[in-house]
């Protein structure tokens, strides 16, 4: 039986936590929509996950008590600031962890395997403190008073959430601004192939804008990227740089170039004239349930602009999508876009992995580069060797 969402956050603020931050996951459901709107919590959506740590090392040090939420496959962004500010300097941090790909539950999606069998020996290695959640209200009480305990400590503390251990506590709502823009991510997507060169190479950024272009356009020379969020446009920037013959789209969403966004800055500098960067806008991590972004507040053309891209537009039509799109495709880059879309999908999106496994849409990506076989093997053989 799940524990209510509502229950948790009142049971923390309890226990003293005033600040939340962290990277959404589909197994939290309500957490940020939630937290957003209850009293007694600043928060604070992070664009990864090692700054939400570093966020709450602040509040801890001003002697606050900060919650961290993020999914597993965020653990690789809080190595440095987990080891070298919170354990060296004794900053107790509380992470609500959700564990995706957990060994003992049906297969989740291939990106999530290794991480979710690894989770808690990475955290035995750190010697991070954890528990695992029980899915009881006492076994909540149990854990939070753990986390006590490290926290009179000065040591982070981890509990660890599966799938289905909160429920949805939220009253359903109209969501205004999720039409607030007239584009769907699909038709930004029809609007921007159509502009294309046939050999265009494009990698997609994590969620469903991978599965909205496979959806539309499945094509051997698409890269879909079902992990690694916030690391598009760095793919698509070493495609284009190591294949300047060859045009190259970075098909990206706002969650994902504010993760990294000082990945802009390199692009300026490297300057790889066959790239394209398209930014799908829909201020919200719409796949892990529509949590605000805070691409809102920010101007990312602006950005890209001020990093030395050649070019740096906003789209909030189909229209400007053509017009500016059009001029991309015909001058030399990096050309930078963002497109305003709105948050509708259609009600049945497939996944990638149901036609292509990862190692399949790798592989034939290279051929469409024009990496053999032979080539391939030789590659993965000096890779493993090294």
């Amino acid at each position: 039986m799940p524990i209510s969402t509502r229950i948790l956050l009142s049971k923390l603020r309890t226990a003293g936590y005033t600040v939340f931050s962290g990277v959404p996951c589909s197994n939290f459901g309500d957490l940020f929509d939630q937290v957003a709107k209850a009293s007694g919590f600043l928060t604070v959506p992070a664009a990864n996950e090692g700054s939400a740590v570093a966020l709450a090392a602040g509040v801890a040090l001003s002697g606050q008590r900060a919650v961290v939420a993020l999914q597993n496959s965020g653990l690789g962004n809080i190595i440095n600031p987990m080891t070298s500010l919170l354990m060296v300097n004794q900053i107790p941090v509380l992470l609500l962890l959700s564990v995706r790909g957990h060994p003992d539950e049906p297969a989740d999606e291939p990106q999530h395997t290794i991480m979710g069998a690894k989770t808690k020996s990475f955290l035995n290695q750190l010697s991070v403190e954890w528990c695992d959640f029980d899915g009881t209200e006492s076994g909540l009480d149990h854990a939070l008073a753990q986390g006590n305990d490290s926290f009179r400590r000065g040591a982070p503390f981890a509990l660890l959430f599966r799938k289905g251990q909160l429920s949805d506590s939220s009253v359903p709502e109209g969501h205004a601004d999720v039409i607030q823009y007239g584009v769907s991510v699909g038709q930004a997507i029809e609007s921007i192939s159509r502009q294309l060169e046939p050999d265009t190479l494009i990698v997609s950024t994590t969620g469903y804008i991978s599965r909205e272009l496979f959806r539309l356009q499945d094509r051997p020379s698409n890269f879909y990227m079902q992990g690694s969020l916030g690391h598009c446009s760095a793919v698509a920037a070493g495609i284009a740089l190591a294949s300047p013959t060859r045009p190259v789209l970075a098909l990206d969403g706002d969650g994902g170039v504010l993760m990294h966004m000082g990945m802009l800055s390199t692009i300026g500098y490297a300057s790889p004239r066959n790239l394209i960067h398209v930014v799908l806008d829909n201020e919200a991590y719409v796949s892990t349930g529509g949590q605000h972004s805070s691409s809102r507040t920010t101007s990312l053309e602006v950005v890209a602009s001020a990093c030395g891209y050649r070019s740096a537009n906003r789209c909030e039509r189909a229209e400007q999508i053509t017009t500016v799109m059009r001029k991309c495709s015909r001058s030399n880059g990096p050309h930078f876009v963002v497109c305003k879309v709105n948050r509708c999908h259609p009600s049945q999106l497939p996944r990638v992995t149901c036609r292509h496994s990862p190692l399949q849409n790798k592989n034939t990506f290279q051929s469409c580069i024009g990496i053999g076989d032979n080539e391939m093997a030789t590659t993965e053989r000096a890779t493993f060797l090294s």
